[in-house]
């Protein structure tokens, strides 16, 4: 029986190059390998993919020669499928993960050679960190951000992943508006905006959409939770698609029922705010002066005071708990990185106010004149009759 194959979102030649920029690098450090955990610069690197990273999972970069993945035994399926990899050290359920990692190391590097490790990554915890460096011979040094500054700048083949992200945003987000009635209940517009997503070709999501009506639309984060809507409800929405683990995302709100003057006036200044941040964005313009841009409109309509948050996030890669390269790049207040065509960023003003919340948001890229805004759908309150 021939095992199904799992094909690369990207051509083999594409993975090479970046391993090859990865490879001087390390060579340019004076180290002998780097240790990746994090899902997405694995994923960047080599293509591979697993659902399977809540355990320890562990790829190694030599600085010659393909990367060797050290995971959970079941990782292995999809490990031997993917021809960017060398090999796969296999970790057994009842096997201590940083000892399997620590023989791989003797065998592959010399005793008291440095080796990169990634401490920045969410998914090595201080306990394996400190444990690693207790059993190994190697010299393990700090070696972060090399990989999410290649990440920055999106190549024309993610882009295209985005803007089909793009779609399958909106068309979550139109099912979702269209469900919202009276009776209806906030899952039954989840279930909605889930539903087209997918049939629209996205995969699963680095993060749950946002799905929330009335008084709770007030509370960030908030989630939908069985709720039934009711006339004169705030509804904030945000979607989002994933394509080859690529995202775009789309935010807009409604009411159901005719708006009060407050909703309409708040909904007008963000999606002024949405519009300062869109129209300042450019290469060569700080994220702070973007930021500022967007804030002033807050000021001038006098509700400066609920915009508590950065204005906008970097996206592009996502795994699950996260959708956002808001660890890479951010606009926010300080920011000192000049964007660069090729940036990508979720907008997403939002004003939680004490009675309610909403959110109007487009996902971008920086253009080499200014701008384009990936999604295409009205940018409006919408009132449900």
């Amino acid at each position: 029986m021939t095992r199904a194959a799992e094909p690369l979102p990207f051509s083999e030649g594409e993975f090479a190059d970046r391993l090859a920029v990865v490879q001087q690098r390390l060579r340019a450090d004076a180290l002998q390998g780097a240790l990746l955990f994090d899902p997405e610069n694995i994923f960047w690197l080599t293509g591979f993919q697993t659902i399977g990273y809540f355990t320890f999972n562990c790829l190694f970069v030599p600085a010659a020669g393909k990367p060797v993945l050290i995971s959970r035994t079941v990782n292995r399926h999809l490990a031997r499928e993917t021809p960017t990899l060398q090999g796969f050290v296999a970790i057994d359920d009842d096997a201590v993960p940083t000892e399997v990692l620590a023989v791989h190391l003797a065998a592959a590097v010399p005793a008291g050679a440095p080796v990169g490790a990634e401490t920045g990554a969410w998914y090595l915890t201080v306990r394996d960190h400190r444990d690693l460096q207790a059993r190994v011979a190697v010299r393990l040094v700090d070696w972060n951000g090399f990989i999410e500054q290649q990440r920055l700048i999106k190549t024309p083949a993610q882009l295209e992943r985005m803007r089909w992200a793009a779609r399958a945003a909106e068309a979550g987000l139109d099912a979702a508006l269209r469900a919202i009635a009276p009776g209806k209940t906030e899952n039954d517009l989840a279930a909605a905006m889930f539903a087209a997503t997918i049939s629209a070709g996205s995969e699963y999501l680095g993060h749950p959409p946002l799905v929330v009506a009335g008084e709770r639309t007030a509370l960030c984060f908030a989630m939908w939770r069985r709720r039934v809507l009711r006339v004169g409800d705030v509804v904030l929405l945000e979607a989002a698609g994933c394509i080859d683990r690529y995202h775009a995302m789309i935010a807009r709100s409604a009411v159901l029922g005719p708006a009060s003057p407050a909703q309409r006036d708040a909904a007008a200044t963000i999606i002024g705010m949405l519009e300062a941040a869109i129209g300042a964005m450019r290469p060569g313009v700080r994220c702070s002066e973007v930021y500022a841009a967007c804030r002033a409109v807050a000021e001038a309509a006098g509700l400066a005071g609920y915009f508590d948050h950065r204005a906008a996030y970097g996206i592009g890669l996502g795994f699950p708990p996260n959708w956002s390269e808001g660890k890479i790049i951010s606009i926010r207040a300080g920011e000192t990185a000049v964007l660069r065509p090729g940036m990508a960023f979720h907008v997403v003003p939002t004003l939680f106010m004490p009675e309610f919340g909403m959110c109007f948001s487009e996902s971008v890229v920086v253009t080499e004149s200014g701008c384009e805004v990936l999604n295409d759908y009205p940018r409006r309150l919408f009132e449900v009759a």
